[in-house]
């Protein structure tokens, strides 16, 4: 059973104090904290917080472990990272610690099953990696700084292997290219960005998986626009499109797969120019946008699809025939009569998932333009 009373948290200096340390450890398990007693902010919303820095819920593990995403506070020169805490009494862990020195980006997702453990990690690209080389860009046409424009983003899902101190270099790594560039030349450069830049910029929402289906010889994953079936073990074989979609997630039995798809698409182009030395290179960001976003199910053994809901960030609950869908609040959608039920306390909630014994529903909102908590609910049934 999972009890929020039993949560254990880590301040945020400490957790500073004991970084390098943790740095240099074989061990993903950092330290024993006291209890740690979340706030109820609204009558059965309990909040919790990390520091001073956002975290963001990644959902639980196959254990009931709650897997979370954490700020890492300078001057350890590091982003996020991987942290669990368990559903009693025990130890806050960082989940792939010892990756951690050779993983110096956003680390975004962890897919723990019995059969596989995945890392999926998504990052801004290194500028001149996609598009001009100086990542300072002027608008042309416009005095000053260019208008907010979301980048593409870099995805790669490695498979981790269960050994600590396993060389990067042999653990299978899947690289999927979000931003499609175009070039004549040095100095002429045209990206695509997906429908879920902004989303996933906005808030360090997971809209790519990836999931795995039974067995673990195979997952479906999005590239922020697209979703794709593939083995993740065989790196060089090419994926197969399923169709438009993101924010995939399965049913426990892994019949249900249950996704978002945009509606309406359509696209903005901004042109930027940037100095190098004596000449410019012109940039043009194709921005792709969605109207809306319905959430699709399909079944994966006869390809039935069905609407069953407008919104996205759907999660299935473990112990009834239902998925939680965000719009402007979470609801309930009952996979069998299609009825929506509103969950209070949850305006502006994202990342929604359910722990394994079906009883809490986490997910994380925004405490303003950049800072997000995690969140819990008790499960009425």
């Amino acid at each position: 059973m999972f009890h929020v009373k039993h949560l254990r948290w880590l301040p945020g200096a400490l957790f500073w104090a004991l970084g390098t340390f943790a740095c240099g450890s074989p061990s993903d398990v950092l330290f024993d904290e006291p209890p740690f007693t979340p706030v109820e902010v609204e009558p059965g919303v309990f909040r919790v917080t990390f520091g001073s820095g956002p975290a963001v819920a990644r959902g639980f593990l196959p254990d009931g472990r709650l897997l979370f995403r954490a700020y890492d506070l300078p001057p350890l020169d590091r982003d996020w990272l991987l942290v669990s805490v368990p559903p009693g009494p025990g130890r806050i862990r960082e989940e792939a610690a010892v990756y951690r020195n050779a993983l110096l980006d956003d680390l975004g997702h962890l897919v723990a099953t019995d059969e596989r453990r995945l890392l999926v990690v998504w990052r801004a690209p290194v500028p001149g990696q996609h598009g001009c080389p100086d990542s300072s860009m002027t608008a042309v046409g416009f005095p000053g700084p260019a208008p907010r424009t979301p980048t593409p983003i870099d995805i790669s899902i490695l498979a981790l292997s269960e050994t600590d101190g396993t060389p990067l270099a042999a653990i299978p790594t899947r690289f999927v290219a979000t931003g499609l560039v175009e070039g004549a030349g040095t100095l002429q450069q045209r990206v695509r960005v997906h429908p879920v830049a902004r989303e996933v910029d906005r808030t360090g929402g997971n809209a790519f998986g990836p999931v795995l289906l039974p067995g673990g010889s195979e997952m479906i994953y999005s590239d922020g626009e697209r979703l794709w079936r593939v083995a993740p073990a065989d790196t060089l074989a090419a994926p197969q499109l399923l169709g438009l979609g993101a924010y995939p997630a399965l049913s426990p039995d892994g019949q249900i797969l249950v996704y978002a798809r945009p509606v309406g698409l359509d696209s903005v182009v901004r042109t930027f120019s940037v100095p190098i030395g004596i000449d410019f290179c012109t940039e043009e960001h194709v921005e792709v946008s969605a109207a809306g976003w319905e959430v699709v199910s399909r079944d994966l053994g006869s390809g039935v699809e069905e609407v069953i809901a407008n919104g996205l960030d759907p999660a299935f609950d473990p112990l009834g025939g239902r998925v939680v869908v965000r719009a402007d609040q979470l609801q309930w959608v009952d996979l069998g009569t299609g009825t929506v039920s509103p969950i209070p306390g949850t305006t502006g909630a994202f990342g929604p998932s359910v722990s394994p014994d079906g009883e809490v529903l986490v997910f994380s909102k925004l405490d303003g333009p950049t800072n997000s908590d995690v969140y819990f609910i008790r499960i009425a049934r």
